[in-house]
């Protein structure tokens, strides 16, 4: 695993060291060559000094016992010599050349002042040393302090990421199942998008650890009462002789098993609709789920004694899929045939309103009480009064879906007649 703070510690480090060697070749370099200018410049102001004083006869002068002096008069007569090597002239044209003065080599500076020739020389390696000490005295200390620099920016990047590390620490600490989101107002302007996205996906895990605590408990609370009557019809079953009787709680044992296996289905289909991912991308045409929706339930309807009659609208194109659109319009019709008597009428109508798909189920049942809309969404919810067979849990699955798919669902009363108008809008895609 890749270290963010190894890296970027080698980065800064190769970086560094990298400026700070080519600054400190350069700084030799350009010392050098200033350090020799100005020994350049002191033989010439050995020279000005040296034309200054007058004598008639050869005599020493007192300068730099690395510098060694030669003077000529204007007939070329030696005036004065600091050396054995320096008798004759060696330079005829003024400026600064370097010749061998025995075994050793010098740079010379010649001029004429005063009418006399004066030559200066300066043996070399002389030269080299000084501009070599005084280059390396602005060398050094770059090579002194770039392990100092080093250990400021570790120290720097250590400080830097400490918030990094106190975040860490403090999900190390939280509970498995906690949701409690991170804090992020001392991190880094850069840290911060990713504490914000954690915080995102701890609120999403609290909903999914949500949503399974209460489906454990909506599944405890609706199959313990049909787990307990079929231990009850069980019972009365074994504990019967007669024929006649056996066959009748055998036949409400089989009903009742249908009912849990249902309950259990529509349970199970609520929890995966809860849990499911995003439609974004998927689109359904009505039109063909609407003849998957006649293909199954006209045959339901027909069975129940009730007329189904379902009109499309050509075109219609929503969010979804059509497993969900089959949930929606499935759960919907099962009320419907559920509560309309036989010989009624239930409409199935989707339609255009504005940018939404409207779908519309009418049935000619009781209907509902106005503060009965909402409940009936609800789990497990049933209406005072009411003895069908139901468990509470279709309108909530319809509910669940509908949001899902980015629309809403609303229950009205039918004006014309007694029965129930069920309206689903669905975002057209």
């Amino acid at each position: 695993m890749r270290s963010l703070r190894r890296r970027l510690l080698i980065s800064l480090w190769v970086a560094v060291s990298t400026v700070g060697v080519l600054s400190a070749i350069l700084a030799y370099r350009q010392v050098n060559s200033e350090a020799k200018d100005f020994l350049d410049h002191q033989l010439q102001q050995v020279a000005a000094i040296v034309a200054e004083q007058t004598a008639g006869v050869p005599r020493s002068f007192r300068t730099d016992e690395d510098i060694e002096v030669g003077i000529w008069d204007g007939a070329g007569k030696l005036q004065y010599s600091s050396m054995d090597s320096l008798r004759i002239p060696l330079v005829t044209t003024p400026g600064f050349t370097e010749r061998n003065l025995g075994t050793e080599r010098y740079r010379i500076y010649a001029t004429v002042l005063g009418g006399r020739h004066i030559e200066i020389a300066q043996p070399v390696d002389t030269r080299e040393d000084q501009a070599e000490s005084a280059a390396l005295a602005a060398f050094l200390p770059v090579f002194v302090l770039l392990p100092v620099l080093a250990i400021a920016i570790a120290l720097v990047i250590r400080a830097l990421l400490q918030p990094v590390r106190e975040v860490a620490a403090a999900v190390s600490r939280r509970d498995v199942l906690s949701s409690e989101a991170l804090e992020g107002q001392s991190l880094p302007q850069e840290i911060l998008p990713l504490v914000e996205e954690i915080n995102r996906l701890l609120e999403r895990q609290g909903l999914a650890v949500q949503r399974e605590r209460h489906f454990i408990a909506d599944a405890a609370h609706a199959l313990r009462t049909p787990l307990a009557a079929l231990q009850l019809q069980t019972d009365v079953l074994d504990g019967s002789a007669d024929p006649r009787e056996r066959a009748a709680r055998l036949k409400e044992l089989r009903a009742g098993i249908q009912r849990a296996t249902r309950l259990a289905e529509q349970l199970l289909s609520l929890a995966r609709i809860e849990s499911a991912t995003e439609v974004n991308g998927h689109v359904v045409n009505l039109d063909e789920a609407l003849q998957e929706v006649q293909a199954i339930y006209a045959p339901i309807a027909t069975a129940a004694g009730v007329t189904l009659s379902i009109e499309g609208e050509p075109g219609m194109i929503v969010r979804g899929d059509t497993s969900r659109v089959l949930l929606i319009c499935g759960n919907l019709l099962d009320n419907a045939v559920r509560y309309t008597p036989p010989g009624g009428c239930i409409d199935l109508k989707v339609a255009s309103d504005s940018t939404a798909a409207r779908i519309e189920i009418r049935d000619e049942g009781p209907g509902l009480q106005p503060d009965q809309f909402e409940r009936v969404f609800e789990r497990f919810y049933s209406v005072p009064g009411d003895h069908s067979t139901g468990s509470g849990l279709g309108l909530a699955t319809v509910e669940s879906v509908v949001k899902q798919l980015g629309g809403r669902v609303s229950l009205h009363n039918r004006t014309d007649r007694s029965g129930l108008v069920a309206r689903v809008l669905l975002p057209q895609a």
